[in-house]
C-alpha cells in the first residue's frame, strides 16, 4: 500500500477512520514518520470522543 500525499491533514484522517471503517492498525503511513503520529493522534481522538474502534484491519462493509 502506498502512503497517501503529504499534503493531506494526517490528524483529520485519523480522525474519520473509525467511522470510515478502518481499525487503528490500518494506518497508511510508515512508522516513524509525523504523519503517523498524527493520524493515530486523530485515531485516538476518535475514539475518546465516543466513536466505535474497528479491530482487525477493516470492516466487512465500511461506513455501515
Amino acid at each position: 500500500m502506498q502512503s497517501p500525499p503529504d499534503n493531506l491533514d494526517a490528524h483529520a484522517l485519523g480522525r474519520a477512520a473509525p467511522e470510515k471503517g478502518l481499525a487503528r492498525e490500518a494506518c497508511p503511513y510508515a512508522e516513524g514518520t509525523e504523519s503517523r503520529e498524527r493520524w493515530l493522534s486523530g485515531y485516538d481522538e476518535a475514539v475518546a470522543a465516543g466513536a466505535e474502534p474497528v479491530t482487525g484491519g477493516l470492516k466487512r462493509e465500511p461506513g455501515r
